[in-house]
């Protein structure tokens, strides 16, 4: 079996990167072998079953009566989507000549709790870094960080990108600010390194914030060790005074970490909506016919063993934008952030 570079790269419904494994031998390109090797694959390597209460021997039982190798392309994508779409896991995706399944997929509503006019709320609204966007709240002595993702830009074999460490030069403008707001509405992860290299300006000494293992066997139980995530102080300096995480359900995969990641922190808040609950890195397969199929490999913990894998990240303040918050031009997360940074200087 051929094992493409790991690049631990996790976003949510749009990953451009990946694990990417092949099967070692040729397989004839049938219906039932493309079934069999689609419902095997998530049988031995798919962690989250228990998580989502999902009998996925039933799964087989009641699909497999269906496939014969008279099924037409149409009908296998049809049931195999059927089969995913339970698990509601951002990861999860099959892409076919018929088209693409997105195992979670957002409602349309949620759309509404990103930022609204941010020029009524900021010096300034025009990205100023690929990545990383930072300006100063209007009429208060706040700064405001939005992250757009922690994906790499234009690359796929890199771990880390530099763009991430503007967040020094952030740092050292915003140090007599009374309190910093990081918008991850709209950010559906990336690289952990990525997510590190900003949490590391924050945080006052090394500190435990996820756990991971790996499904690594054909068993329901059969799972690797726990490996341990630190967030420590690393940059010229460190902002330690209050800080609002803004979440929503677009927040997922790379961003959960970082939000996991800030909640260590005692003057940090998260402000907004339940994130996606999608923290697993993915595995790129490719099926007989050429399609090709993703999962999650891994389940994760908070440092507390908090399980969030499934169920997304909650937050402090649940604030939710709505329709009229909309036509009113008011973004009423980001003013409750406001609020709690004022509270707590």
């Amino acid at each position: 079996m051929k094992i493409k570079v790991p690049l631990l790269l996790f976003t949510i419904i749009s990953l451009t990167g990946c694990e990417k494994l092949f099967f070692e031998n040729d397989i004839s390109n049938t219906s039932i072998n493309n079934f069999e090797l689609f419902w095997t694959d998530f049988d031995k390597f798919y962690p989250s079953f228990g998580i989502k209460q999902i009998n996925w021997d039933s799964v087989y039982e009641i699909n497999r009566p269906e496939i014969t190798d008279q099924t037409s392309g149409i009908e296998l994508f049809t049931i195999l989507s059927d089969m995913i779409k339970p698990l509601k896991d951002g990861h999860v995706t099959l892409v076919s000549n018929y088209g693409r399944c997105n195992s979670y997929t957002i409602p349309p509503e949620y759309y509404g709790n990103m930022r609204i006019y941010p020029q009524n709320y900021l010096t300034s609204f025009e990205n100023n870094n690929s990545n990383i966007s930072y300006w100063s709240v209007k009429n208060y002595n706040i700064g405001y960080i939005n992250i757009t993702t922690f994906n790499v830009k234009g690359e796929t074999f890199v771990f880390a990108d530099e763009s991430f460490l503007i967040i020094d030069n952030i740092i050292k403008q915003f140090k007599d600010k009374d309190g910093i707001i990081i918008d991850l509405r709209g950010n559906g992860g990336g690289l952990p390194t990525n997510v590190e290299t900003v949490v590391n300006r924050f945080t006052d000494r090394k500190r435990l914030y996820l756990k991971l293992r790996s499904k690594n066997g054909p068993g329901k139980n059969d799972f690797s060790e726990w490996i341990d995530y630190y967030i420590e102080p690393k940059g010229p300096e460190q902002f330690l005074k209050p800080v609002v995480v803004l979440t929503s359900k677009l927040t997922g995969s790379a961003a959960e970490w970082f939000t996991l990641a800030m909640k260590t922190l005692p003057n940090t808040a998260v402000v907004g909506d339940t994130t996606t609950g999608c923290f697993s890195p993915k595995v790129e397969r490719e099926l007989p016919n050429g399609w090709s199929f993703t999962l999650s490999s891994k389940t994760a913990v908070s440092a507390d063993m908090v399980q969030y894998e499934g169920f997304g990240i909650p937050p402090d303040y649940t604030v939710l934008n709505t329709k009229n918050d909309v036509d009113d031009k008011r973004d009423v997360m980001l003013e409750k952030a406001i609020e709690v940074i004022l509270m707590k200087k």
